[in-house]
């Protein structure tokens, strides 16, 4: 039964994709199977036996960080190292990237040998660095999508605001030198009307424009939110109508410029209420860590977002109200980009209510917990 058992075990050993090799105490290969010799370009036959050193050790440059991994091993007395590192095998041209897991043979609390699993991850790595390149880019159009549309609202607000700032002026002037009951003074009152929208539209694309970068400082989540909730409803009270923020949150703490951010929070939080027909506005937010980022959702149940103008809601000077600039959620996308985040919307369409999502990078020391 013993022998039916090492037959079974090697050839599960045998069928693996992942290499296995074994070395004595002494640094001796004992071990290899099908995989690792064709990982590493060995013959079983010819190196069972070899001392890691002579087979792998030719010179001080080939294959350094791989024969640094036995080293730590031997040197750290550690189970679990995992690496990964280049490694280029005899007579080829590219370099491979290896996972390397390894481990001790124990017997009565005595190590007998090391045993390495060796995983060749040259297509995910390789994938993994085009996404980089393709993301850092896509990063790059952005910001310089971002600097373009910031350079033309500094000279729409230099170039415009004069004129209609003159224009409206003017348009007064002539309103009060007009006798009552003249009808010119209904024409001349909707050039001033339409020169104070005009201003309005300046002071917005001027504000998008000189968004400062965030200064990052560590936030409570929860008092965080019930801040912005308060100063929401503080606003809303003024046309009698209020926010109920329903918070659910799995996350303690975040880096976040403090009130950059939080002029974007209340901005999303201003834009559900308008959104929806009732006086008191429900609204869930939902905080989590998921892959090593923060991710906000706020959740409303209003009139949601018709699909012709999903695609079209972050974009600047678009807006479906009358009265509306169109650059509200452009300033919320442009601070969540100045925090290195994403901003998108989602809506099943009219009456459905809409979800708009934040990521944000989590800090490397892992602030916000366990990822889900």
């Amino acid at each position: 039964m013993t022998s039916f058992n090492s037959i079974i075990i090697e050839n599960i050993i045998e069928s693996l994709d992942v290499g296995l090799m074994v070395l004595s105490h002494e640094g001796k290969i004992i071990y290899l199977n099908k995989a690792v010799c064709e990982i590493l370009g060995l013959n079983r036959e010819e190196h069972l036996g070899f001392g890691w050193g002579e087979l792998f050790i030719t010179d001080e440059i080939s294959n350094a960080e791989f024969n640094q991994v036995v080293l730590d091993v031997i040197m750290e007395q550690s189970i679990g190292l995992k690496h990964v590192v280049p490694f280029r095998p005899k007579g080829y041209v590219c370099l491979k990237r290896l996972s390397i897991t390894s481990s001790f043979l124990t017997e009565n609390e005595t190590d007998i040998g090391m045993v390495f699993l060796f995983e060749d991850i040259t297509e995910i790595y390789n994938a993994e660095q085009r996404e980089k390149k393709i993301l850092s880019r896509n990063v790059e159009l952005q910001k310089e999508r971002i600097e373009g549309l910031d350079s033309l609202a500094q000279a729409v607000a230099h170039q415009v605001l004069n004129p209609t700032t003159v224009i409206g002026g003017m348009a007064n002037i002539i309103s009060r030198k007009l006798p009552e009951g003249d009808p010119l003074k209904r024409d001349v009152q909707i050039i001033t009307e339409e020169a104070l929208k005009l201003e309005g539209l300046v002071a917005a694309v001027r504000t998008y424009s000189e968004i400062p970068k965030p200064q990052p400082v560590e936030v409570h989540v929860r008092d965080f939110f019930i801040e912005a909730g308060i100063n929401a409803n503080r606003i809303l009270s003024r046309i009698g109508e209020a926010i109920e923020l329903r918070l659910d949150c799995s996350v303690d703490t975040m880096m976040v410029g403090k009130s950059l951010f939080m002029t974007a929070v209340v901005e999303l939080l201003l834009n559900a209420s308008n959104f929806t027909p009732e006086k008191v506005t429900d609204v869930h937010v939902k905080v989590e860590s998921i892959f090593k980022k923060v991710v906000i959702r706020i959740i409303d149940h209003g009139m949601g977002i018709a699909e012709p103008y999903l695609g079209h809601v972050l974009d600047p000077f678009f807006s479906t109200k009358a009265k509306g600039v169109g650059m509200g959620l452009s300033r919320v996308k442009k601070i969540i980009f100045e925090h290195h985040g994403k901003l998108t919307v989602e809506s099943p369409g009219p009456g459905k209510g809409t979800t708009v999502t934040i990521e944000l990078p989590c800090p490397e020391n892992n602030c916000c917990g366990a990822d889900v």
